[in-house]
């Protein structure tokens, strides 16, 4: 993956300062990097708490989209971020994480993921049921066979696309996801900008839609896959996510004992879209 330095553009302060400033303080924490096998993983860890929350990326790939929560939660908990490396299979990025979690001597960490990060935390728990203990997923789904060829035909199409092309493509639905109100288009515009300028590339894109595509092909998640696990179980979800009702009811279906927070109207990225509320229900599940 491509990350030529952190050095934040003017765009961004002429956007929105406060989210500019939070942005500068969560760089500042310094990069760590760790190998699982040949792969080199970076990560960054905010907050000295005992108790650890690994907080993964979805599609986006890199780790700061989330960065005015994992700042907000630093005070409770360890917080520890990876970026996720360009790799085969969605089984190495399983593997890579508690690679990172002994680089940094955490025995069991609990996991936030969204989006693709859920299908990642999935993965995760049933090869490391032990390092894991409670799972937060939010915004996300379980492979459903059916849906493989739709991720195909996906990859397919992002080959043939120009990456300016691809770019300007993904690039409304990403802003949607995190500012679906439009509260500070000139911050995230030029985030974007930078992502897709000088961090990500088409090839880690296409890996990364090839690892959902062999996900979805192979994987078939069960409730009794984890019916030897002691932790526990949160699923954030929304009415009026991307991830429609029979997703939606999957994933509850494949955590029966899972505790179900619904959003009215909280989008893909409840998160970004109802703040307050997702931080509190989070600290409150963790606690």
């Amino acid at each position: 993956m491509a990350d030529h330095g952190h050095t934040l553009q003017p765009v961004y302060d002429a956007g929105s300062p406060a989210k500019s400033a939070a942005l500068q303080d969560f760089r500042r924490f310094p990069e760590k990097t760790v190998r699982a096998g040949t792969i080199e993983w970076r990560y960054r860890v905010l907050g000295t708490a005992s108790r650890a929350l690994l907080t993964i990326p979805g599609g986006e790939l890199v780790n700061d989209l989330g960065f005015e929560f994992a700042l907000a939660i630093s005070d409770t908990h360890r917080v520890v971020y990876p970026a996720y490396p360009r790799v085969s299979s969605i089984e190495e990025l399983a593997d890579g994480l508690c690679a990172i979690l002994d680089a940094e001597k955490i025995r069991q960490a609990a996991i936030l993921a969204a989006s693709f990060g859920g299908s990642v935390a999935q993965v995760c728990v049933r090869r490391h049921a032990e390092r894991i203990s409670a799972l937060i997923l939010s915004n996300t789904a379980v492979p459903l066979r059916y849906l493989a060829p739709a991720k195909r035909l996906l990859e397919l199409i992002f080959r043939a696309t120009p990456w300016s092309v691809a770019t300007s493509l993904l690039r409304k639905p990403l802003i949607k996801v995190v500012d679906p109100a439009g509260e500070a288009p000139t911050f995230w515009a030029g985030y974007f900008d930078e992502l897709f300028s000088s961090r990500l590339t088409k090839a880690d894109l296409l890996s990364n839609l090839h690892i959902q595509h062999d996900y979805y092909r192979r994987f078939h998640l069960m409730p009794e896959d984890l019916e030897n696990w002691p932790g526990r179980v949160l699923i954030a979800e929304s009415d009026t996510d991307v991830i429609g009702p029979r997703l939606r009811q999957a994933l509850r279906q494949t955590y029966p004992k899972a505790e179900v927070r619904t959003f009215h109207n909280g989008g893909h990225g409840t998160m970004f879209l109802r703040f307050d509320e997702y931080l509190a229900m989070v600290r409150q599940f963790l606690d």
